[in-house]
């Protein structure tokens, strides 16, 4: 009745979510280690020498049909020998029917005789025979003991007849066995595993619901006999063993089951692991192809050379600041569509762009056109949907007087609000060919004037958090302007 039909073993261990050992400890390690404290010693000797002191008082009472005993305790050993495992560590047997039997025919004396017999068959029935056969012997004793007195207590051992008063006392004998099991293996447990007191009560439990409907089961194969003598517990035999039977395809089917989810599982992780991987290099293979694009750009106009890598860096840096948080879309989106912001200057004539002087009303109507040139050329692409709408939107205002739709205030996207103070201020601090750069003090102080019209106030304020630093690392990055640029991945 372990974690089952026979008490939980005295020195087992309950399943437990641990990490087994690498290498299993030899048996005499492992006894060493769970008896080397005193309190685990003194527990197991008191444990021990109440045993024997309940089968030195008892055994010499035996009265009864000692046939009937023997044949009682070859079927208990039998179902014991033959357990179901069950969650790991713990096993399910229909020996405890034979248990409530030998209780309420032989009770206290017969029962010293069985438990320990009991304990060395369900060792032996989990190939486990070692010292806890031992210390099981001495808790099933005391277990099955203390069941057949709360049984004594109600009514007569042995009964020539059935009557009303053998339901309760089985019941009441069941549910001392049961406690006093679940008491005795959770002190076992803590004091050799350390293990919670309550936790170990919880995990048990379970169990409570087999031991009462198993010992009903003895109460009527008493009945059978009482009624029928040998034959009834013959006939009786049949739907308990078919019960194990039913218990033993169930354990299986489950068993079984379990298996092919734990299959099903490793197959899921395999793939998942395969489709992050491929994941990851087209994630690469899109980077890959945005800083071909970029350095295309910076081919063709030297004079802005960087300056895209230097917008998509100041940009998510503000980006940060304003709470946006680094790998999701919105983020993502910030990176590529600041990257490619200009990349429908491909649209515009050389004429135009690389002009050194002033343009012309008809020229700037051209260059204006750039934002929905790269939108429409990348919109289309999956994976710079989010990007295009940015792009389209880069040089939209916050008063509403900037191109090409005149969005005002929060119809922008904050990406593209974002990315409007970032790029004034890099193109204000860069040489153009119709102009020379401006000093940093003097940029930064346009991008607070503008704040409200031009630009976002929030964003400027971010903006102003990040501005000293940014300083140092834009004198950095311009003065290796002709070294190999590098895009920043998407995180």
């Amino acid at each position: 009745m372990t974690t089952s039909s026979r008490p939980l073993d005295a020195a087992a261990k309950p399943p437990a979510k641990r990490r087994a050992p690498k290498t299993a400890p030899k048996p005499e390690s492992r006894l060493a280690t769970e008896l080397s404290s005193w309190p685990t010693r003194l527990f197991f000797g008191a444990e021990i020498l109440l045993a024997l002191a309940l089968f030195i008082a008892q055994a010499p009472r035996l009265e009864g049909d000692f046939a009937l005993l023997a044949m009682l305790i070859i079927l208990n050993v039998a179902a014991e020998l033959k357990p179901i495992p069950v969650y790991g560590d713990t096993y399910i047997s229909v020996g405890f029917v034979i248990t409530t039997s030998i209780m309420v025919l032989f009770g206290g004396p017969g029962v010293v005789l069985a438990a320990p017999i009991e304990a060395v068959a369900g060792r032996l029935g989990r190939r486990k025979l070692d010292y806890k056969a031992v210390t099981n012997a001495a808790m099933f004793t005391i277990v099955y003991s203390a069941g057949a007195a709360a049984y004594d207590l109600i009514a007569d051992v042995n009964p020539s007849h059935v009557s009303t008063e053998m339901i309760p006392a089985a019941i009441a004998a069941v549910l001392v066995s049961f406690v006093l099991n679940a008491v005795l293996v959770a002190c076992s447990v803590r004091l050799t595993h350390g293990d919670s007191l309550s936790d170990l009560w919880n995990k048990h439990t379970w169990v409570a619901p087999q031991f009462i409907g198993l010992g009903i089961i003895g109460m009527a194969l008493v009945s059978a006999y009482v009624a029928l003598g040998i034959a009834g517990i013959v006939a009786f035999l049949t739907p308990a063993f078919m019960m194990r039977l039913s218990m033993k395809q169930y354990v299986d089917k489950t068993v079984e089951n379990v298996e092919k989810l734990k299959n099903q599982n490793k197959a899921l992780q395999s793939a998942n692991v395969e489709i992050r991987r491929v994941s990851e290099e087209l994630r690469y293979s899109y980077d890959g192809t945005l800083e071909a694009l970029v350095n295309a750009l910076d081919a063709r106009d030297q004079e802005t050379k960087g300056h895209s890598i230097r917008v998509s860096k100041y940009m998510l840096q503000i980006a940060r600041e304003m709470g946006v948080k680094e790998g999701t879309t919105e983020w993502t989106d910030m990176q590529r569509g600041s990257l490619l912001h200009d990349v429908g200057k491909i649209g515009v004539s050389d004429m135009i762009l690389l002009k050194p002087g002033k343009l012309t009303d008809e020229e700037w109507t051209k260059m204006r056109l750039h934002p929905e040139i790269g939108y429409n050329m990348i919109r289309q692409v999956k994976f710079l949907e989010g990007a295009a709408e940015l792009i389209l939107q880069h040089h939209e205002r916050w008063d509403g007087k900037g191109y090409p739709a005149g969005l005002n205030e929060e119809e922008i996207l904050l990406g593209s609000r974002i990315f409007s103070v970032v790029d004034t201020f890099d193109s204000m601090t860069s040489d153009r060919p119709y102009r020379l750069a401006m000093k940093t003090q003097d940029a930064l102080n346009e991008i607070l004037r503008c704040s409200g019209t031009q630009f976002d106030p929030m964003v400027v304020e971010a903006f102003l958090d990040t501005y000293e630093k940014w300083v140092q690392e834009r004198e950095e990055m311009i003065g290796s302007a002709d070294s190999p640029i590098s895009m920043p991945h998407a995180a």
